[in-house]
C-alpha cells in the first residue's frame, strides 16, 4: 500500500492549481474544468487535488490549515534548495531563509513558503 494523493481545501483553487503547476512541476489532468476542483499529478505519480473552501471567500482570503500542517518536497541536495530558493524569490514569493536544521537525529537544509491561501510548503534536503 502506499499514499496516492491528497484532497485539500482551498479558497482560489485557479491561484494554488497555478502555483504548483508553474513553481513544482505538476501537470494538471482532466477534470471537471472549473473554478471549484482541479486535479494535478507531481513527480511519481502523486495525485494534488484542490478543492474550493466554501467556508472561506475571495481571492484574498485564507484557509486555516491545522497548526504545522503542511505538505513538503525533498529534493537530492541542498543545492537543489537553494536553487528552488532563489526562484521562488525570483518569481517574487515570499520565502524564508534557508535554514541548516538538526531535527531528532535528521539533519536538513530547509526552507519553507506559503502557496496563496495559506498552504506552507516545505522543500528540503538530507543536510
Amino acid at each position: 500500500m502506499h499514499l496516492n494523493h491528497a484532497n485539500l481545501p482551498v479558497p482560489n483553487v485557479p491561484a494554488t492549481k497555478d502555483f504548483f503547476v508553474q513553481h513544482f512541476n505538476f501537470e494538471e489532468l482532466p477534470g471537471p474544468g472549473s473554478d471549484k476542483f482541479a486535479i494535478l499529478e507531481g513527480k511519481g505519480g502523486f495525485i494534488l487535488s484542490f478543492m474550493y473552501d466554501k467556508e472561506s471567500e475571495g481571492p484574498e482570503a485564507m484557509v486555516r490549515y491545522p497548526k504545522n500542517f503542511h505538505i513538503g518536497f525533498y529534493v537530492d541536495t541542498a543545492e537543489e534548495v537553494r536553487e528552488k530558493h532563489a526562484a521562488l524569490s525570483s518569481a517574487g514569493i515570499t520565502v524564508s531563509d534557508v535554514e541548516e536544521l538538526h531535527r531528532g537525529g535528521f539533519d536538513s537544509v530547509t526552507f519553507y513558503c506559503y502557496a496563496p491561501g495559506g498552504l506552507l510548503v516545505e522543500v528540503s534536503a538530507q543536510g
